[in-house]
């Protein structure tokens, strides 16, 4: 069924369901000292261990998209980062909570904030909605922006690369389906967004929506 005619419960069991059986491969954090892109911009890509394509579950497609941009799974499988211990450095890094004044900007983020928070918590997403709400406004607070869900406002269409496209936003480091390249890109469309159509800066009523959940 397409999860555009669910309501934001039904979604949120839809993604329950394939993030409680299915790992984390890979995460991209672009962290900038400034909103306005004046400020130092540092990019991180992380390659986990732990999943085996012969023995979890997965979807095919997406593993050989992986494979064919170049990753190799067999290596983040026996060398790859722990998440258990991505998890405890990344509690004690100011990045989560209340300990450092932040913002939080994804591309279609539904997904990617529920592998981090199945991740921090280190068991299967909680049963309800509003109590996985109450763990993502814990872990990352009010300040979340949905590039998938400004588009909405700003008549943008598709894809992360579609939308950086549509804005004349290049890739300036590495290549697409690498979580640390689309990082980046995802960074600098949110900045090309808020100059555009935001004239520098962001309408608090946009913020905490996760596109996927709460808006499709």
């Amino acid at each position: 069924m397409n999860p555009h005619y669910l309501s934001p419960d039904q979604r949120y069991a839809l993604i329950k369901k394939n993030v409680d059986c299915l790992k984390l491969i890979q995460l991209g954090l672009t962290l900038s000292t400034s909103d306005r892109g004046d400020g130092i911009v540092i990019t991180w890509e992380f390659n986990f261990r732990g999943f085996n394509k012969l023995q979890d579950m997965h979807a095919p497609s997406s593993i050989q998209l992986l494979e064919s941009q170049g990753h190799n799974l067999w290596m983040n499988y026996y060398h790859g980062i722990d998440p258990r211990r991505f998890a405890d450095l990344l509690r004690s890094s100011g990045l989560l909570n209340n300990q450092l004044p932040k913002i939080w900007i994804g591309f279609h983020m539904a997904y990617d904030i529920a592998y981090l928070i199945k991740v921090l918590i280190g068991k299967e997403l909680p049963d309800s909605m509003e109590e996985f709400l109450k763990l993502v406004r814990g872990c990352f607070g009010f300040n979340i922006y949905d590039i998938k869900h400004l588009c909405k406002s700003c008549n943008l269409y598709g894809g992360l690369e579609r939308v950086a496209g549509s804005l004349n936003v290049q890739r300036t480091a590495g290549f697409s389906h690498h979580a640390g390249s689309d990082s980046l890109l995802t960074w600098q469309t949110f900045r090309r967004m808020t100059t555009n159509f935001y004239c520098g800066g962001i309408e608090a009523r946009q913020a905490g929506v996760l596109f996927g959940i709460q808006d499709s």
